[in-house]
């Protein structure tokens, strides 16, 4: 975050579960968080545009987009039944080559070439030397999808909802606990989640949700009940052994719950089927509830309230797969409206080209009229001012040439935000690059060009929040730059 940002003050939260799409917005003032509103639609046979607009958010009859409030955030999460959750052990070592390693430990455990998957990563205080890293990996395909498909919400961040999830806990559910084993039971699938010190270490989708525990209308059905958590207390154990949690040293496993019956009646059939585990229920503290908001409603929108949480806060390392992605959709975006200033450059040439072809055209049949002249004594006099204005047309600037020069070579990454091209000047461009070799690369290209001379790099600086690289470059242009040019 750079120096001066503002953190957002009301911010829209929106996440989809396999049977729900649920979406709140909250707003902070004094430490105090506030629910405005909630929104909820059946995720079947609906889409993330169709939830924007029950969010207000939609697009107006000109086809620009309008959000509610004119300041509000929003923050989506990302259902991680499709992401990949990995635990390594790694020596301290510098920041850069600790990427290089998780980079390499992701490539192994994924079947995936490099070039398909994005990663994200967070490592523990180190121990004795070492750190315990916590890997996310995912399809690029996959993301680019998501990211593409939530574009009616203007998310300022896509996050985890498992973040939300533990988020969520940390701040509005009983018995917190450093470290913990979350349960947290959806409509169709089961998101378990490793949380350490606040943070996710570890998660993981089980394909068995309330519809399977407790179907509808069999409520009483221990029976039934008790084969169903069987299977779910199997695949549970299996999830818990791969977390590394053991019975000799366990963590505190955690049922999140609305308060009721069903919950508790299957956190004690875990118990019974050896798997110690304890309910937490919604306690909201510091949480301003809109009328008619029961505790149960908290328990219903706590991944959406999660995420709006983090949103209010600074980043603290929570896991971003979206970072790349978000990257080049900007430079996508920036290279876009670099085409449209090059091509509005290629008719503004285009017109003084004309302009120029048609002063030097009345120029010549003004000259044709002096030759009829030639025995008069003013005949010098005219052949002279023809001769300058000649001159005048050849030696106006190419802007056209000059932008076709600029662009010349492989400018990955290069994003030019403006051109200062003045008579006798050198000429001044600005722009920004992706890294220091990208802002190299560009000089290279340019210094390879015959009609540019005395290329030079100025004031090159990072800035803090997108790491890119801004930029100044000036250098001569044929012989419009030299002081003495004529005009």
């Amino acid at each position: 975050m750079t120096k001066g940002e503002r953190m957002p003050h009301v911010v829209i939260a929106a996440a989809k579960d396999d049977a729900q799409f649920k979406a709140v917005e909250v707003r902070k003032q004094d430490n105090v968080v506030e629910v405005l509103w909630t929104r909820s639609l059946p995720a079947d046979g609906q889409t993330w545009t169709a939830f924007a607009a029950a969010c207000g958010i939609a697009p107006s009859r000109d086809g620009h987009d309008k959000a509610p409030r004119k300041h509000a955030a929003s923050v989506v999460g990302l259902d991680s039944t499709g992401v990949a959750f990995y635990r390594v052990t790694a020596p301290v070592v510098e920041q850069q080559e600790m990427a290089s390693i998780v980079r390499m430990q992701a490539e192994s455990l994924l079947p995936l070439p490099p070039d398909q998957i994005e990663v994200a990563w967070r490592a523990t205080p180190s121990t004795n030397g070492n750190v315990d890293i916590t890997i996310a990996a995912a399809r690029r395909e996959y993301l680019h999808k998501f990211a593409g498909s939530v574009h009616d919400f203007h998310p300022g961040r896509i996050v985890l909802s498992c973040e939300g999830i533990a988020k969520a806990w940390q701040s509005l559910f009983s018995d917190r606990q450093r470290e913990a084993l979350l349960v947290s039971i959806g409509a169709q699938n089961t998101q378990v989640c490793l949380v350490q010190d606040g943070l996710v270490a570890q998660a993981a989708v089980l394909g068995t949700g309330m519809a399977h525990l407790m179907p509808p209308g069999d409520l009483t059905a221990e029976t039934q009940l008790a084969d169903a958590v069987e299977w779910f207390a199997q695949d549970l154990r299996t999830v818990l052994g791969s977390f590394g949690w053991s019975e000799a040293m366990p963590w505190p496993i955690l049922v999140l719950s609305d308060g009721g019956q069903v919950i508790r009646r299957i956190a004690e059939a875990l118990n019974e089927a050896g798997i110690p585990a304890k309910i937490s229920v919604p306690e909201a503290r510091n949480l301003r509830l809109p009328s008619g908001f029961k505790m149960q409603d908290i328990y219903d929108y706590r991944t959406p309230l999660g995420l709006s949480l983090i949103a209010l806060e600074k980043p603290s390392g929570v896991l971003n797969l979206f970072e790349r992605i978000a990257e080049e959709r900007e430079q996508e975006k920036a290279s876009s409206a670099w085409r449209s200033v090059i091509l509005a450059g290629a008719i503004a040439a285009a017109a003084m080209i004309a302009l120029i072809a048609t002063v030097y055209l009345t120029d010549v049949a003004g000259a044709n009229r002096w030759t009829a002249l030639v025995a008069r004594p003013d005949f010098e006099a005219a052949r002279q001012h023809q001769a300058l204005l000649k001159t005048v047309a050849r030696h106006r600037p190419d802007v056209l040439d000059l932008l076709t020069t600029l662009n010349a070579g492989k400018n990955d990454g290069i994003v030019l935000d403006s051109l200062h091209f003045k008579k006798g000047q050198v000429v001044t461009v600005i722009g920004q690059a992706g890294n220091t070799e990208q802002m190299w690369g560009f000089e290279k290209n340019l210094r390879a060009q015959k009609d540019l001379t005395n290329v030079v790099i100025v004031n090159p600086t990072q800035d803090n929040k997108t790491k890119k690289v801004k930029f100044t470059i000036t250098f001569s242009y044929k012989g419009f730059s030299k002081k003495d040019a004529v005009l």
